[in-house]
């Protein structure tokens, strides 16, 4: 599994050294507004506050599950596809939470500008089953199509992967991390809808094994805390936040503002996941994966740690 893994990923690692320091893998998608938070407690230096070495690795979404179980990342960022398979019966769980709307514009080539117009035409999605599909399933609900016939999905993977099939004239339409509108603007491309307006659903968040949380509790508790302190920072210290997004994210300065607004109206300070979301995770996990039976919040999520560590903040 290990090697297979290895070799159908895509990995950008980021790291930085710290001698004695501990080494943590987290999993990410591909560089976004929705795990930003760990981006800022690595430049403002929260992990080495907590003795931790932490190595970014970029990954398929697909992937990230049977990584953390192989012990290939110790956390991932990508909540979705966690908690979807936390309710097949992995044991993993979603540990805390950056923000409860989804900050993902469903973006069309320059002749699709409306969601009606999507019917018979080719959306490009990470996998089925990820966050960005379920998304796009359900705002074409609320507009009267059948995500089931009227539209075909195609794998395609991270933000940036899909905006290149977007490009390439692969497929018509895409939803994409609210970090590149400035550039697919700038390519002529349409905003036909802001995801965060059709359904709430937690987006990003920190998860990792049962196994982890029995055996190496005090990581998790540190992970948490340095994380915290990366999304209260995003909250209250906008301009040093903007220059980590136009950085890091590759924004220009005329859009920097408008993406860092969109977070904060979706970003959830401490750390928790709103009822509502994972309502609604749940009741689209189940439609998808067509399970029968009642899922309670703890099958998806396992909050003592952050409990713990809010605690003492």
């Amino acid at each position: 599994m290990r090697t297979c893994t290895l070799l159908l990923a895509i990995f950008v690692v980021f790291s930085w050294t710290r001698v004695g320091a501990e080494v943590i893998h987290i999993g990410i998608s591909t560089p976004g507004l929705y795990e930003i938070p760990t981006e800022i407690a690595r430049r403002k230096g929260f992990y080495k506050e907590e003795g931790l070495d932490v190595r970014k690795v970029v990954m398929r979404t697909g992937l990230h599950p049977a990584s953390l179980l192989a012990g290939e990342l110790d956390y991932t960022t990508v909540g979705g596809i966690v908690m979807r398979s936390a309710i097949q019966g992995m044991p993993l769980r979603l540990v805390m939470g950056f923000f409860d709307k989804p900050l993902h514009m469903l973006i069309g080539r320059s002749g699709v500008q409306k969601v009606m117009e999507l019917k018979g035409k080719k959306i490009a999605i990470s996998s089925i089953g990820s966050t960005p599909h379920v998304l796009v399933r359900e705002a074409l609900r609320k507009y009267g199509l059948n995500p089931d016939k009227d539209v075909t999905f195609l794998s395609v993977g991270g933000s940036s992967d899909r905006l290149a099939a977007l490009r390439a004239g692969f497929v018509d339409a895409t939803p994409l991390d609210l970090a590149y509108i400035d550039r697919t603007e700038k390519m002529g491309f349409h905003n036909i809808l802001y995801l965060g307006d059709a359904v709430d659903l937690t987006l990003g968040g920190l998860a990792s094994t049962r196994d982890k949380m029995e055996k190496n509790p005090e990581q998790i508790r540190r992970v948490i805390r340095a994380t915290l302190k990366g999304i209260r920072f995003y909250k209250n210290n906008k301009q040093e936040t903007l220059d980590v997004m136009r950085s890091y994210l590759k924004i220009s300065n005329e859009a920097v503002d408008k993406v860092h607004q969109f977070g904060l109206r979706s970003m959830n300070p401490d750390g928790g996941i709103a009822s509502s979301s994972l309502d609604n995770e749940i009741r689209l996990a189940r439609e998808l994966l067509k399970v029968k039976e009642e899922i309670p919040h703890s099958h998806l999520v396992e909050f003592k740690f952050l409990k713990e560590v809010l605690s003492k903040m």
